[in-house]
């Protein structure tokens, strides 16, 4: 017996080396190589790095690519199947999230739901959070903050057009801080949108691949910020303050609300319970603020939902500017279907508008380049070499791009979501059957995002009441080129456009949705200072 079992251990042992041995042997995913020290120059990836991504796809003929800046490995994947293999079935191995020592520690986002290790316990309390708190009852006990802040959102459209992507901001701004804190935004002026904003534009900056030498250097994160040459940690200390203004002030100005009984019901009272232990209400906090201010063009978080709206919605218009026939259809199914402002319980009688959403995430991608994964552990993938703690980067641009998924996937057409029978009907190509881009606009594996069900009727209220209220030009109705936004999320870069009111002033749009009633509070605001 003993022999027996010295011999079998000997085998396992042989075996494990040689499995090891054969996975160092395997070469690294083909890319560039760029300097011996720094690896490839991060300027390479400041402008559309999609883009660059897939050009390499295509230079190299491999489904996934590989590249290093300074001690960092990156894997590029811009296939569709190699996606689903690594993220969605071995999902257990590619839930982690690469750290970012500047943004998770020094900047103090460490926590944050978007940030979080997928293997942390948090993570997945972080989740049945959220999923519990959007969904489908969930959104149904919000719709009339939905509806209410659209109506606002039509009148800046109204009043001042030419601010459209102001207005937008602050209808995300406001239905996020409604839904999250039971917080009502006021006025264009209120600090929670351009600080929310700000929060966006921090994240992007803290987590620029080459930016900061911490981020490779580790050690450098106990350099005292007074050191000669430590003005990133000078600038960290700024950044910290600006993020937990973002999520401190709001939790706490609900638990105050609370203890005075003048709270209005949301995400966060609901969540908040008597006798909590300091870690459970730090996780509701945490949950809340991955509705309001996290990643996105921000701090990991409302990148979810509130910088994908304000994304998709941006983009919306200036192709809806561009493709006067697609927008003429759409519009003439809200007439036709409902005959008037739309309410969130109109929403499926729209099968066109959902197909021109879907077109809009495809053409347009919010996050061109999905949140970083990271490799937990050594993995081999088609003949590659996958080394654990590397940094996995879905190109979502590409995948959505790929003309065997998407036949002339430069070309905006809503059909390729909408049935034959109905497309042919309303004059298209009926190409309907080509893959649903949510399968991949919203995350992989167990970092998929869980505010689809928010996010889109949200989005589609707002479009449908849009397009019932205006019709949309460009300024210029030539030589009009697309250009997008470089960052944590994206959208098409907004051009001049007209926004020409569907009623007269002495005409009533039928059916209108009453004005919302404004609730009078203390400001949430006023006990700190920007």
């Amino acid at each position: 017996m003993f022999v027996e079992s010295v011999v079998a251990l000997l085998v396992t042992t042989v075996a494990l080396l040689w499995l090891l041995r054969r996975s160092f042997l395997l070469p690294l995913p083909p890319g560039p190589r760029g300097h011996l020290f720094s690896g490839i120059p991060s300027s390479l990836l400041k402008t559309e790095p999609w883009k660059t991504y897939a050009a390499w796809g295509v230079h190299y003929g491999a489904p996934i690519l590989c590249f290093r800046v300074y001690n960092r490995i990156t894997i590029i994947v811009n296939d569709y199947s190699a996606v689903h293999d690594l993220l969605e079935r071995r999902a257990a191995i590619y839930s982690g999230r690469p750290m970012s020592w500047m943004f998770h520690v020094i900047c103090g986002r460490g926590p944050a739901v978007f940030n979080i290790s997928g293997l942390d316990p948090r993570h997945a309390v972080y989740r049945r959070l959220l999923q519990s708190g959007l969904g489908v009852q969930a959104v149904k006990d919000y719709t009339p903050i939905l509806e209410d802040e659209i109506n606002v959102l039509l009148r800046g459209l109204r009043e001042t057009p030419a601010q459209f992507e102001r207005h937008i901001r602050r209808n995300a701004t406001a239905v996020i801080m409604k839904v999250a804190f039971g917080y009502s935004v006021l006025d264009n002026d209120d600090p929670f949108i351009s600080i929310a904003d700000e929060s966006s534009k921090i994240s992007g900056w803290a987590m620029a691949p080459g930016r900061w030498l911490v981020d490779y250097l580790p050690i450098l994160r106990f350099v005292p910020a007074w050191f000669p040459f430590a003005q990133f940690q000078r600038q960290g200390a700024e950044w910290r303050k600006t993020l937990e203004f973002v999520s401190d002030v709001p939790h706490n100005w609900v638990k105050e609300q609370m203890a005075a009984g003048t709270n209005i019901p949301s995400f966060t009272s609901r969540l908040l319970k008597p006798g909590m232990s300091e870690e459970e209400e730090d996780i509701v906090k945490w949950c809340a603020g991955a509705l309001n201010a996290g990643a996105a063009d921000t701090s990991q978080s409302t990148e979810v939902i509130l910088s994908k709206t304000v994304s998709a919605l941006i983009s919306f218009i200036m192709l809806m500017a561009l493709h006067p026939t697609i927008q003429d259809q759409a519009r003439d199914e809200i007439d036709a279907n409902i005959g008037r402002l739309p309410r969130v319980s109109d929403l499926d009688r729209l099968p066109f508008l959902r197909a021109v959403l879907k077109e809009v995430m495809r053409f347009a991608p919010v996050g061109n380049l999905a949140l970083p994964h990271q490799a937990t552990q050594d993995d081999v993938y088609g003949g590659y070499r996958i080394p654990a703690g590397s940094t996995v980067i879905p190109n979502v641009w590409a995948i959505l791009h790929d003309p065997e998924l998407y036949p002339d996937p430069f070309v905006f057409d809503p059909a390729r979501f909408f049935s034959g029978s109905d497309s042919a009907s309303a004059g298209l190509s009926g190409r309907a059957g080509q893959p649903d881009p949510y399968a991949y606009v919203w995350g992989f594996g167990r970092r998929r995002c869980p505010g689809i069900q928010f996010a889109e009727p949200a989005l589609l209220l707002a479009m449908a009441c849009i397009l019932h209220t205006f019709v949309i030009h460009p300024e210029l109705a030539e030589n009009v080129q697309l250009e997008f936004t470089t960052g944590i999320t994206s959208h098409i870069k907004p051009f001049g456009v007209r926004f020409t009111e569907r009623w007269p002033d002495s005409q009533v749009p039928p059916s209108k949705i009453p004005p919302p009633t404004v609730e009078l509070r203390p400001r949430l605001y006023t006990r700190v200072k920007l």
